[in-house]
């Protein structure tokens, strides 16, 4: 996935999660039915809300990021929720 913004956590991915000389990540749970709104097809842009792959996880999903809930389409308003939320 490509990243055209970090709205927070960016110190917490780091060299050996950022790929492509630095601006893009690999994100996994696409597909998880605990997660409602999760598929996305090539040129979609969304606000993602992602974790660091736990432990258990490892190695096979090691720097990884996990989706933690569904993606938000991009629209002025959620984006200001979203900043809101996270300052």
């Amino acid at each position: 996935v490509r990243v055209w913004r970090y709205l927070k956590g960016r110190t917490k991915v780091n060299g050996e999660v950022l790929l492509d000389g630095g601006n893009k990540v690999m994100i996994g749970g696409f597909g998880d039915p605990h997660i409602c709104d999760n598929q996305v097809a090539t040129g979609d842009t969304r606000i993602f809300f992602v974790n660091l792959a736990p432990e258990y996880m490892w190695p096979s999903h090691k720097n990884e990021l996990m989706l933690n809930s569904s993606l938000m389409r991009i629209t002025l308003r959620n984006l200001e929720e979203v900043e809101h939320c996270v300052e």
